[in-house]
């Protein structure tokens, strides 16, 4: 978004202040030639004057190197619910020395979210003038903070380099504090003052983007602070007490009103097991609950009361939990909140934190009920066994689990405190996309069929949020466009889609379709892919590769097309199977002959999708193999 902002050209005069002008005048140091921009000093002062209260002094200066850099000129602060912005300001001082300045009043306020119906959260935001390169820009601002938990996040990384980054906390009198340290050695503090401490980080790289990395939290280095009265019941430097805070943020939330209660009684009647009731509850939520993000105040953390969210009939996640708790408990089952990260690896089990930005639900089993009647089950370090369900996730049904939270880390809230939980890892069956096609090649090169696609898991909840929202055209158009990463001036007719609402039953998509040009002729033969539809290779740049890789997760897919060759025509030659199993993903294909009917099979398999750097080689052959197969063909020649 562009800013509009009225801003001074101060010309020669020396307004920018001094610490601006001392690192404009620094000598660069030397960077490699691709980065866009260096953090010179990012200062955080963070000064605690009482619980839940603290003043934030930030000073930060950037230098951008080249045009890709301008990004840099685009400065936001966050303003959280209870916030007041005590001052800010911006200067830039220019290659060839000129000083621009934005003063508070061209800081304009813009909402960072733009799913949410309505949300206190703001940023104050503008763009900084001259952002090319060779400018050095440097901004500051003190806000009061109302900080809802006494915790604070410091990051010391970012996408570019820094060169310095520091954070003073000062603590009232007697006050306490716990560090601890993520992706980052940790940096022990100097004492400057009376129960003032201060943590330095220097020389830091940036965290590029790679195709197919991990999220960038779940990478930087960053510390993790909570601070306290020594006298406080508890603090947040554990995940008991992190549970125990939220634990009693949402009590009292879940107290059933007298229609809610008549309703479970309606949608239940009949079930007389665990598994037919939860079904028809779980159904409910998906079904009868919008998701629609309110949030003001606490409110961002704290739950609505469930009976207000079954009145309305909408709410955010934590909403949503909250009603479908109420109405489980009034259905004789128990359950409790999991805080947990939408991005895999963000939660750190040796760092206790509140990065959280989702809520899912844990639902008690009973004894009676094997922990293998269902796929996503977690169990606590006591034994409990519990099946977790995302009444968010409207596509993936009770007993299943989408990929992204698949072997995350979730904070199980209870009466006792807070645990952290791993979230189950599902087989690669219970993700399936199973792909046949029966074709037809002319003498012409041209090729059409027929097409079936079964999808289970969370490619079927993709495929229906997709299908759900399009119309017909649409529907036809994205399939266009999806088909014409493999095929060449293909078009599709008669989609038709099956169990589109019956969330637990197979996706179905079942088409016709028709490519020019799709066999290839070199003088007297013709070369005829096997793998008519689906890419599984992936590209990646192996010479620059710092970071783990991550695929989306475990998934089974299989293709398997059968190509009948025109009259007059044999098969000459045919390509070798490929087979390749390194542990964590596996890939196998044919392609054989019958008469006059090529056919083409192959099994893609990942069981792991976290791929680090010690395990680059094996995927390193696993994706050669796919791509040698993915372009082998079959050769064809006049029949004699």
């Amino acid at each position: 978004m562009a800013l509009a902002c009225s801003v001074a050209m101060l010309g020669s005069s020396p307004s920018a202040p001094d610490w601006l002008h001392q690192a404009a005048a620094k000598p660069p140091a030397k960077y490699a030639a691709e980065t866009n921009a260096v953090v010179l000093l990012d200062d955080v002062t963070l000064t605690v004057t009482g619980p839940g209260q603290a003043d934030e002094t930030r000073r930060r200066i950037v230098r951008i190197l080249r045009p890709q850099g301008r990004d840099e000129s685009k400065l936001h602060v966050y303003v959280g619910p209870g916030d007041k912005v005590q001052g800010i300001h911006a200067w830039t001082i220019d290659s060839g020395g000129v000083q621009y300045e934005v003063k508070d009043k061209e800081f304009i306020e813009v909402s960072p979210y733009q799913e949410a119906l309505y949300s206190d959260v703001r940023y104050r935001a503008v763009d900084a003038p001259a952002g090319n390169p060779g400018s050095v820009i440097g901004w500051e601002y003190t806000i009061r903070r109302h900080i809802w938990m006494d915790q604070w996040h410091w990051f010391v990384q970012e996408d570019i380099p820094v060169e310095e980054t520091r954070l003073t906390l000062q603590l009232p009198v007697s006050w306490e504090y716990k560090a601890s340290w993520a992706n980052q050695v940790a940096q022990q503090p100097a004492q400057t003052g009376a129960n003032r401490w201060q943590w330095i980080c220097l020389n830091l790289a940036g965290i590029p983007e790679e195709h197919l990395r991990p999220n960038a939290e779940a990478l930087a280095g960053h510390l993790e602070l909570a601070f306290y009265e020594p006298a406080a019941a508890s603090n947040l430097g554990s995940w008991k007490a992190i549970g125990d805070w939220y634990y009693k943020l949402a009590d009292g939330r879940r107290n059933p009103s007298p229609e809610m209660s008549a309703r479970v009684q309606q949608l239940t009647a009949g079930a007389t097991t665990f598994d037919a009731k939860v079904r028809a509850l779980t159904s409910f939520l998906q079904s009868d609950v919008r998701y629609v993000e309110i949030s003001i105040g606490i409110g961002g953390y704290q739950p609505h009361p469930a009976a207000d969210v079954y009145r309305s009939r909408y709410g955010d996640c934590k909403d949503k939990v909250t009603l479908l708790s109420s109405m489980l408990k009034e259905a004789g089952i128990d359950s409790e909140y999991v805080l947990v990260d939408s991005e895999r690896g963000v939660v750190k089990p040796d760092v206790p934190s509140t990065l959280f930005n989702h809520a899912i639900l844990a639902i008690d089993l009973p004894k009676d009920v094997p922990p293998n009647a269902y796929r996503s089950v977690s169990t606590t370090t006591s034994g409990t066994c519990y099946l977790i369900f995302d009444p968010t996730d409207e596509y993936t049904p009770v007993g299943d689990l989408r990929t992204a939270l698949q072997g995350s880390y979730g904070l199980l809230v209870t009466k006792s405190g807070g645990e952290l939980i791993k979230l189950p890892v599902l087989s690669p069956d219970t993700n399936r996309f199973d792909r046949e096609g029966k074709f037809t090649l002319q003498t012409d090169g041209s090729l059409s069929g027929t097409v079936t696609e079964r999808f289970t898991g969370t490619h079927a909840a993709r495929q229906r949020a997709w299908l759900a929202t399009a119309d017909e055209s649409e529907r036809a158009k994205s399939l266009d466009h999806r088909l014409s990463e493999s095929l060449k001036n293909v078009s599709v007719q008669q989609l038709k889609v099956q169990d589109l609402t019956a969330h637990d039953k197979d996706l179905t998509l079942t088409y016709q379709l028709t490519a020019q040009g799709y066999a290839q002729k070199t003088g007297p033969l013709v070369l005829v892919r096997g793998r008519v539809l689906g890419e599984k290779a992936i590209e990646i740049n192996w010479a620059k590769r710092k970071f783990p890789i991550e695929l989306s997760g475990a998934t089974s897919e299989k293709d398997s097309y059968e190509i009948q060759i025109p009259p007059g025509f044999a098969v000459d030659d045919l390509p070798e199977p490929k087979q390749i199993d390194v542990g964590f993903a596996s890939y196998k294909s044919k392609i054989e002959a019958t008469g006059s009917t090529l056919h083409y099979t192959r099994e893609y398999v990942v069981r792991d999708p976290y791929t680090g750097s010690d395990h680059f080689s094996d995927l390193r052959k696993l994706e050669g193999t796919i791509g040698d197969d993915e372009f082998a063909s079959a050769v064809l020649k006049k029949a004699q």
